[in-house]
């Protein structure tokens, strides 16, 4: 696994969800989606944060649990997310998330427009990705 680099084992379809969305909705996209975990993005699509169901855990045991339908996910996820880029090699990503103790990371593309470079989520580097990758070797 030391010659792997993170595009070679990381999911390239990133569900996102907007920062303006309600915390209910994000609820819905993890379980119909079967994940952990969502890219959060601005309303132009560039990369603000993440949110993931320790999140959403946080909220349920503090005191905003009644007003559900009033939180949105801008209120409680992790930002700035932690990111690594496809290029990174793999143990270094692998490594980032034992330091951080979090279970994924964003994959970042860096786009220039006009004269300010913004990063858009790309994919998505999860502790299930490098488990799988480990089952191959």
């Amino acid at each position: 696994m030391k010659e792997l680099k993170v595009k070679d084992i990381m999911t390239r379809s990133v569900i996102t969800i907007s920062e303006d969305a309600l915390v209910y909705e994000a609820a819905e996209m993890l379980v119909d989606n079967d994940i952990s975990g969502l890219a959060v993005t601005s309303v132009d699509g560039e990369l603000v944060g993440v949110l993931s169901e320790a999140d959403m855990i946080r909220l349920v045991s503090g005191d905003m649990e009644g007003n559900l339908g009033k939180i949105t996910v801008k209120e409680i996820m992790t930002s700035p997310a932690i990111t690594v880029n496809r290029e990174d090699d793999l143990m270094e990503a692998v490594r980032f998330m034992g330091i951080y103790s979090i279970h994924r990371l964003i994959v970042q593309q860096e786009v220039k427009v006009g004269e300010k470079t913004k990063l858009f989520p790309a994919g998505i580097l999860s502790i299930s990705d490098v488990v799988k990758a480990m089952a191959r070797k």
